[in-house]
């Protein structure tokens, strides 16, 4: 059996939502934040026709401080998204109005395997997850998002109920014991938003948008602009199946939260500044499941910052995909100031687009950062990898001089960063008297693809010899298939490190 959600538009034609205030300048026909369709893909499931969604990505890493204004719009790019549930194995046909002469499924482990017929691409998918089909390069990528059929009855016992259709709520404030079901036929633009809910519910499988809000301060920390879904305090959240897009910010941020399980649920569509996929700030016994996340900056981040009073503990991310446009794919840090990080997991996740770094700690403030583990990790590095670029100025265009270096695969770095706080006076800077420690880090099991002759690079350091980087182990590497049990396959960069061993 296979279920493909209607694309439902009770505006007028395709176009939804168009922009506000500082966007104005790109509302023209080809230029708005939100369109509903993509007409650049054909796609039949199994011979059954499926409308692809239209979703805006970052075209370059081109990125700066906030400079008071959103991003340029032609820094973005368009590309489709389709999401359909079904119990069987499906096969997949895909037309592109653009030619192509060649086609590849990532996740790269899941070995699909796509034939190329004229203008037709063929591929097969035997279990549900998150895919992404490209055609030679990553731009202009179709995001296929198959999931397991499933009902919700607890769709009736709602207390915020989006069915079929489209909605503007706007700001979206949870309370205690909510249930907010988004019906896979619904496209609701706003924000999920609380401060102190506990025991919430949301679920359904439709879209959640964020293309009405505008960003209107650098602060990423404070509920000023809140992106798709911004929590503070909460307890016991569950969060499953929805899709985010178009935020104005962080798309998925929890200040001094705990006890939060988000399941299947999709991030893409992010282009404008810090839409980070992601951010855990001050909080504990996080659950991230089954999910797929394309960020333009740091995919997952787990971090603290000033007035939140948790600990960072018991944080596990498992089974996700995550393309990166900017910034780490799997970062701790680089705001840690609270006491100390403990029990960090990674596994079982596919890192298929990297920019700066795949797996990263950045320890800039005075936390004990200890017992990480990533583990069964396959991460993907490719030759058209663009440099990231920092743009100072609004006439500067991207013009990038090295596009085949690779990012780091691992990256370990203590040094003092300047936490950004409000003040009455303005935006000020705060950083800790004293700088913490990296120390009982675990690497098991990873795979690295490549498609050139660079080496992946693996740096642990800090130009701080009075802190601690110590104790970490690396465990069965895998370069295209090959075991390395030395770092002569890498290029490292080792200062001030203690006990670094592979086997």
């Amino acid at each position: 059996m296979i279920k493909i959600p209607k694309v439902i538009n009770t505006c007028d034609d395709q176009y939804v939502c168009w922009a506000h205030t500082e966007w104005a300048c790109y509302a023209s026909t080809d230029e708005v934040i939100f369109k509903l369709l993509n007409t650049d893909f054909e796609v039949t499931v199994n011979n059954i026709p499926c409308a692809v969604r239209e979703c805006r990505v970052s075209a370059v890493p081109f990125n700066r401080p906030w400079s008071g204004k959103q991003r340029a719009y032609n820094q973005s790019e368009s590309a489709g998204f389709i999401s359909f549930s079904a119990n069987e194995t499906v096969e997949l046909k895909v037309k592109r109005k653009q030619s192509f002469d060649k086609a590849i499924v990532r996740p790269l482990s899941k070995k699909v395997n796509t034939t190329v017929l004229d203008d037709e691409v063929v591929f097969v998918l035997s279990e549900p997850g998150q895919y992404v089909l490209e055609f030679g390069n990553t731009h202009n990528a179709l995001h296929v998002f198959f999931n397991e059929l499933k009902d919700y009855p607890d769709a009736k016992d709602a207390t915020i109920y989006f069915g079929p259709g489209v909605h503007f709520p706007g700001i979206i404030t949870l309370r205690d014991n909510d249930k907010v079901y988004i019906d896979e036929e619904a496209i609701v633009f706003g924000s999920i938003y609380s401060k102190g809910a506990k025991n919430v519910k949301i679920f359904g499988g439709g879209v959640l948008d964020n293309s009405n809000e505008e960003r209107i301060t650098e602060h990423c920390y404070e509920n000023h602009t809140k992106g798709t879904f911004r929590i503070y305090n909460c307890e016991n959240l569950d969060v499953s199946d929805i899709i985010l897009t178009n935020s104005s910010t962080w798309a998925m941020s929890m200040f001094n939260c705990e006890n939060i399980r988000i399941d299947n649920v999709k991030i893409v569509g992010h282009w404008r500044y810090n839409t980070d996929g992601i951010d855990i700030v001050n909080s504990e016994n996080v659950l991230i499941k089954n999910c797929f996340i394309r960020s333009f900056d740091d995919t997952i981040s787990i971090k603290a910052i000033y007035g939140h009073q948790k600990p960072i503990q018991n944080i596990t991310v498992d089974n996700c995909v995550m393309w990166c446009g900017w910034g780490k794919t799997c970062e701790i840090g680089i705001e840690t100031d609270c006491d100390e990080y403990k029990n960090i997991v990674f596994k079982n996740c596919d890192l298929i687009h990297n920019s700066l770094a795949a797996m990263c700690i950045s320890n800039g403030n005075q936390a004990d950062i200890h017992n990480v583990l990533f583990e069964n990790m396959n991460v993907e590095f490719q030759i058209e990898t663009m440099e990231e670029v920092v743009q100072k100025r609004d006439d500067q265009e991207y013009k990038s001089t090295n596009k085949t270096m690779p990012p780091y695969l691992i990256r370990n770095l203590i040094q003092q960063y300047d936490i950004r706080k409000s003040s009455k006076d303005g935006l000020v800077r705060k950083c800790s008297e004293k700088l913490g420690n990296i120390h009982d880090v675990v690497y098991k099991n990873i795979n690295i693809y490549t498609d050139n002759n660079s080496l992946p690079i693996i740096a642990i350091k800090t130009p701080c010899c009075e802190n601690k980087l110590k104790n970490f182990q690396l465990e069965n590497f895998y370069l295209n298939g090959k075991k390395t049990e030395t770092f002569d396959c890498f290029k490292t960069e080792f200062e001030n490190v203690e006990n670094v061993n592979i086997k």
